[in-house]
């Protein structure tokens, strides 16, 4: 009858919503020890609760709905003795098989106590598949969810396989934490809460929706019905410089020493004092303080006039702030949890109440001087009836910083190499100065986050449940100036008068002293007021109909309340405001059913997920030059252009995936699957207007179909000595309908605007290996190592022009739009090794035992180099594309702690090491380089591998032409910031150099020798001081901004952790 029930709610598509399968299965067959004859009716029960099962003609039972966690099994029959299994442990969404022998009563009376042995390999799951419990995450040395997510193969952050991180869904207890403004995922949970995680890279199964890469599950402690229980982490760096060399200000640096070293400073970086090579280390200061006195002495206003050293004292006065780092990082992470009083009456009723609160101080003072993240997380939890489960949770949280967007865009700066990025001249800002000597080029922002959601459980029977769950998800972005300049007269420099400049925020033209740093055009420009909320109701309805058959059916309803509301202001450049304004209410609904089917020799998980998706609302119907977009007639858009209903889609999304246990030790598997996702709010609802010129700028479209990956993967595990499971896995995912901007332009110009179009497209592939040790004693750990190429293109051009003519000269000028970029290899790997002494171990000190529970937590990472085109400088020469390979990264970090043992106290000390062996190591992306000529004068001082640069360099034709001098450096090598810097030129025959530096050596071609000129005479290097220039690398022109240079130094946190139980 439950047979017929189950489908007929298939066949009339009722609705049960998409839940996010948070609990596991524990299933076995009972038999008598003597005959293996299956026993009927014998009972299974999960000590300390009401939940269990009895076994059927075959012996066999069946108990769902198991929240993960690790568990007592008692199993019983009148005439034989009970037997009682510990440590039975049950993870996410999988089944533990777990099977007994009873021995006759008459034979034996005393209750039998076995402890489960866990499988290796686990037959059931046919996708990559990590599970991970408390006691896994806790020795590891991180201080976040995000990070032990990072440390998984094939995770980078949270990029899995190569998708953004709005690819991945991050779901606690069932609830999907997402913020609607961009689509990421809230991971800023309490650790301390944290119960279980499941990271899963591929082959989700057909519950699962608007998700393209990676699933995050984590389910948090659940308040025990009996006890209390108290944890405490806490974490603890001094205040101190997070990169290597010199402060941002020091003497030395950059933008300071022109201006203070008296061999320059008054006369010019060019009267002669400095050789070239140290001119181009520093900004120019041409004709020095002397020539600004001059200039203010020698305008039309008396009220400006400065001596030279009044003006050096301005500079000094406008280059004040203060570098270093005043405040400490800190992490506080604790969670309380147990009965509440008096709740018995109230179904047992329990709470968990965690908090989490993080600083971590910028590489330099912005607007504000430090990432902080805080949240308040309360769950509770009744057994309103037997087997009714009602849990109610609410989340609090809050994110302050400076906004990495200058223009309104979702973001903060959270680490160093966040803000580094914006430091250096690739990140297109102009003002580098600027950006470091004032606190307000970037806005100050904050973003909250709210949920409120509960989730309810009713067990029909020990093989039949369903749930619902249903949650609000907000945030609300306030991002807007800091405090405005204070413009009255504070200080007097040689009796004129200066404000506070350069901080404040300010908008208007006001250039510093002698460098004409920019004061305040185009500062802290982002403003940003959005709320969003989703709304989601979600419900399961799951049973196991015989021994072969799990089936779930399951409806999802999500309703979006998009209230965003962004702009880029600059008062004085309203040419370059925009604002961005939509108020919408997106509805998505879904439907799944999907079965696994458990035999013997295979486990399939096979399902299908209809997805039916409405933006919501109206939008405009128009030909791609129509003149309603031109400045002239946009304000007017409504009137001009018919609007109509925004098109509503429906996918069908199948998915399928199969286990192959060859035995118990070993299984191969496969799935396959089609996978969409919700594009980011902008390419729905985005329509811009350029405030100055009233033109469309960019519009969305709403009607564009969902972005697709189609994903294959076959896997296979092993177990190696009952200790290790060895997993090898390659994957494929053909990625499509992804939008890109497209610009189109008409006839004459006034219509100009871009809009996403579906035209992007990506083929990723990839395997990974990994071996993991999980139990046993003194050691344990892992190793993964993942390899990844990818390829990417678009369909069409990334620009339209109306006139033909132009479109043609485009296109000729721009055919790399349409190739596919070649796939470039990115490996990396990690490993973590964690030694461990076993508690009572070793000798005793007045009774305590000094060495027991001693572990170091060593972990290690590795990641290949990324790929760089250059050939010699200048524009790329034809024929040439990543043809250099820039420098592996290495690092080691470890944790060495001390637990003890005090009554129901567990005390652990501990410190954590972040770049162990303080290895330094120069990011292409963010090394510091002023400009592009500084990066070829860096490039050009490598002493190359000839066959890595010989098809470019000297070209005897072009005396501007690059040179390389033989050796075996590579891109990413560096002189360390304490070598003095000793230049090496190139020469084809020292005859050829009529005018020769004395501060460099010359390395002549023609004899292989190195030489300096001196006494107006060639002189060769004596081979003492070439050993030590070679050795220590003292050639290399290292970038200008050399305090961003090594970002990595070694890094000590101090903690302590607790953990008490009453």
């Amino acid at each position: 009858m439950r047979k017929l029930l189950l489908l007929g709610i298939l066949a009339l598509n009722i609705f049960s919503i998409q839940i996010f399968a948070q609990v596991g299965k524990i299933s076995g067959v009972v038999k008598d020890a003597s005959t293996n004859e299956a026993l009927i009716g014998a009972n299974v029960l999960i000590e300390g609760t009401t939940i269990g099962a009895a076994t059927n003609v075959d012996g066999y039972y069946s108990i769902i709905n198991v929240s993960p966690g690790t568990y007592n099994l008692r199993v019983s029959m009148i005439g034989y003795t009970p037997q009682m299994i510990k440590d039975v442990r049950v993870n996410i969404d999988l089944t533990t098989e777990l099977n007994a022998n009873l021995k006759s009563s008459t034979f034996e009376t005393e209750e039998v106590v076995v402890v489960a042995v866990q499988t290796i390999v686990k037959q059931d799951v046919s996708a990559s598949v990590t599970n991970l419990n408390i006691k896994e995450i806790e020795n590891l040395p991180v201080s976040s969810v995000s990070s032990v997510i990072g440390l998984q193969a094939g995770v980078q952050g949270l990029t899995i396989r190569g998708g953004a991180s709005d690819q991945t869904a991050f779901v606690v207890n069932g609830i999907t934490l997402r913020d609607a403004r961009d689509n990421t995922p809230y991971t800023g949970i309490s650790l301390t809460s944290v119960g279980d995680i499941q990271i899963q890279t591929g082959g989700f199964n057909a519950e699962y929706g608007d998700i393209r890469s990676g699933l995050i599950n984590v389910v948090t402690k659940e308040g025990k019905r009996d006890k209390y229980n108290f944890a405490f982490i806490g974490r603890y760096r001094p205040a101190g410089r997070k990169h290597s060399g010199d402060a941002f200000n020091s003497p030395n640096s950059y933008w300071i020493k022109p201006y203070i070293d008296d061999a320059v400073c008054w006369t010019g970086t060019d009267n002669g004092n400095w050789d070239s090579y140290t001119q181009n280390q520093y900004q120019e200061f041409k004709g020095g303080w002397n020539t600004v006195s001059q200039q203010t002495l020698s305008n039309d206003n008396p009220d400006d006039d400065l001596t030279p050293e009044a003006a050096q004292r301005v500079f000094l006065w406008q280059h004040r702030k203060v570098m270093d780092i005043q405040d400490a990082d800190f992490d506080v992470d604790m969670n309380l949890n147990g009965p509440v009083p008096y709740g018995q009456q109230l179904g047992n009723l329990r709470f968990a109440l965690s908090y989490r609160r993080s600083q971590t101080m910028y590489l330099v003072p912005l607007s504000t001087d430090a990432y902080r993240d805080y949240n308040l997380q309360l769950k509770v939890t009744s057994d309103i009836s037997e087997g009714i489960k009602l849990s109610i949770e609410a989340l609090s949280g809050a994110q302050t910083g400076t906004a990495s967007s200058r223009s309104g865009g979702p973001g903060l700066f959270q680490s160093v190499g966040g803000v580094a990025n914006q430091l250096d001249f690739r990140s297109g800002l102009s003002y580098l100065d600027a950006e470091i000597y004032s606190y307000d080029y970037w806005a100050p922002s904050r973003i909250n986050t709210n949920m409120l959601g509960f989730k309810l459980t009713h067990v029909l029977s020990p093989q039949t449940f369903y749930e619902v769950v249903g949650s609000r998800v907000a945030s609300k972005y306030d991002t807007n100036p800091g405090r405005p300049r204070d413009t009255q007269t504070m200080y007097y420099f040689g009796g004129v008068g200066f404000d506070e400049a350069p901080f404040g925020n300010f908008s208007g033209t006001a250039g510093g002293i002698g460098s004409s740093m920019n004061m305040g055009l185009g500062w802290s420009n982002s403003r940003d007021s959005s709320k969003l909320a989703t709304y989601s109701i979600k419900g399961d309805f799951v049973s196991q109909l015989d021994k072969f058959n799990y089936v779930k059916a399951g409806l999802e309803f999500i309703y979006t309340d998009n209230n965003v509301n962004y702009a880029l202001i600059e008062p004085s450049l309203p040419t370059s405001n925009s604002r961005s304004v939509w108020h919408t209410f997106p509805k998505k609904l879904a439907l799944y059913a999907q079965d696994k089917l458990e035999f013997e020799g295979m486990i399939a998980n096979i399902g299908i997920r209809l997805d039916y998706s409405d933006p919501g609302g109206e939008w405009y119907e128009f030909d791609p030059y129509n003149k309603a977009l031109s400045g002239q007639f946009a304000s007017d858009i409504d009137n001009l252009l018919a609007k109509t209903k925004v098109k509503k889609q429906f996918n069908i999304s199948p998915r399928l995936g199969i286990a192959f246990p060859i035995t118990v030790n070993s299984k191969l598997y496969f799935n396959y699957g089609h996978f969409r996702s919700i594009p980011t709010p902008e390419d729905l609802f985005l329509l811009r207007q350029s405030q100055a010129f009233n033109n469309i700028t960019r519009i969305a479209d709403p009607s564009n179909p969902l972005p697709l990956t189609v994903a294959y993967e076959l896997g296979y595990e092993q177990n190696l000595f009952d200790q290790f499971l060895l997993s090898l896995k390659g994957y494929y995912k053909d990625v499509k309908d992804q939008s890109r901007l497209v610009t189109f332009i008409s006839r004459d110009g006034s219509v100009n605007y871009t809009t996403p179009q579906p035209i992007s497209y990506a083929d990723i592939r990839g395997f990974e290996i990994e071996v993991r040790k999980n139990r046993g004693e003194w050691i344990t750990g892992f190793v993964n190592y993942t390899y990844m190429v990818s390829s990417s293109g678009y369909f069409g051009y990334l620009t339209s022009y109306e006139n033909p003519i132009d479109q043609k000269t485009y296109e000729n000028a721009n055919k790399s739009n349409i190739e596919q970029n070649k796939p470039i290899p990115q490996p990396y790997a990690r490993a973590n090794i964690d030694i461990f002494t076993p508690a009572g171990w070793g000798p005793q000190l007045g009774g305590v035992s000094v060495f027991d529970q001693l572990r170091l937590s060593i972990l290690s990472a590795w990641s290949s180099g990324r790929y760089i085109t250059w050939t010699g400088g200048g524009s790329t020469k034809p024929g040439f594309l990543n043809n250099l390979k820039w420098n592996d990264i290495y690092n080691v970090d470890i944790r060495l702690s001390k637990s003890i043992d005090i009554g129901p106290i567990g005390l652990e000390l501990f410190v954590d090491v972040y770049n162990l062996f303080n290895i330094k190591y120069m990011n292409y992306d963010r090394a510091g380089f002023r400009n592009l000529d500084d990066y070829d004068k860096y490039m050009k001082s490598l002493h190359m591998a000839n066959d890595k640069v010989g098809e470019f360099s000297k070209d005897d034709s072009d005396p501007e032409s690059y040179s390389n001098i033989p050796g075996n450096d590579t891109p990413g090598d560096f002189r360390n910031l304490d070598v003095p810097y000793q230049p090496i030129e190139y020469v084809n025959g020292l005859e050829s150099i009529t005018n020769p530096n004395t501060s460099a050596y010359y390395y002549d071609a023609v004899s292989g020798g190195y030489y300096q000129w001196t006494n107006s005479a060639w002189e060769a290097v004596s081979g003492s001081r070439m050993d030590y220039v070679l050795e220590n690398k003292a050639y290399i022109d290292m970038p200008n901004l050399s305090y961003m240079t090594f970002l990595n130094p070694r890094d000590v946190f101090f903690g302590i952790k607790f953990n008490i139980n009453l």
